[in-house]
Formats: structure tokens, C-alpha cells, sequence
């Protein structure tokens, strides 16, 4: 599996966001990169993209470990619905200590810290002029590659 697919299948776990973005694996508005043609682009959902993920090493080469740094984009039509579905990753509703920002753990795949945000817009990808409200929230993610 990928960091991405983790961190989608991680989100889906999450209630908070799952209100927002919808809880069907196959339909929540929760992609890697883009969204996919059927989704509805005036919903939020969430972008999950990998900036970089270099692999850390030690004196005896690999050591197994990488360090990715992750934006996951919180976008919306509006910016109040943007800073809640942000809101929803990083602290999970209610539930603070089980959202992405503090996300780790034996029992995970990868740990998660969220290292900063910022609201942005960004216009849609045709010729319509209309843009999203996003939240890019910037984290970097810890999890070993098979070696």
C-alpha cells in the first residue's frame, strides 16, 4: 500500500471528517492528488498529495525509514466549511488526541505530525472561474519502507 492510500484509509476512520466527506470507501471525497471525475467538486473533500519523501539512512545504508512531507488539502465553497473539515482532521470533532495531528502509535502504520496550516483559494481546474476555499495543512509523516 501507499502513504497515501494509509492516510486515505487513516481519514476514514476518522467520524468527523466521514460526516463531511462521506464514509463509503469507494465514494469519500478523500483522494490522492485529484479528485476523481464523478465526484461532486462543490462537496468537500480532501486532497492528499506526498511533496517529498526522502528516505532516511544510517552508517549501514537504508535504515528503513521515511519521512514524508504531506499536504492534505482541505477544500470547500466555502471558507467557514473548509476550516471545519481542517478542524475535523486535525482533532476529529470532539474527540481531541484521535485526529491526523497527533496521529501514531504500535498499532498504526505511520505517525503523523502536523507541522503547519494555511487558508488559501484555489480556482477550479476548467475554465469556470469558480475556486475552492482550502486549508492546506502541512504534515510529515513517519512510516518504514519494506527494505
Amino acid at each position: 500500500m501507499s502513504i497515501e492510500g494509509d492516510l486515505r484509509t487513516a481519514l476514514l476512520t476518522l467520524g468527523a471528517v466521514t460526516a463531511l466527506t462521506g464514509s463509503n470507501a469507494t465514494t469519500a471525497r478523500i483522494r490522492p492528488y485529484k479528485l476523481d471525475r464523478q465526484d461532486d467538486r462543490t462537496e468537500e473533500h480532501i486532497i492528499i498529495e506526498v511533496d517529498a519523501a526522502p528516505r532516511e539512512n544510517d552508517l549501514t545504508g537504508t535504515a528503513g525509514l521515511v519521512a514524508a512531507s504531506v499536504t492534505i488539502s482541505c477544500r470547500a465553497m466555502t471558507r467557514t466549511a473548509a476550516n471545519a473539515l481542517a478542524e475535523a482532521v486535525r482533532l476529529n470533532g470532539t474527540d481531541p488526541g484521535t485526529g491526523l495531528a497527533g496521529w501514531g502509535g504500535s498499532a498504526t502504520a505511520f505517525d503523523a505530525w502536523l507541522e503547519d496550516s494555511a487558508p488559501t483559494t484555489l480556482l477550479w481546474e476548467d475554465a469556470s472561474e469558480k475556486k475552492w476555499n482550502v486549508v492546506d495543512m502541512r504534515f510529515i509523516v513517519q512510516y518504514s519502507e519494506v527494505i
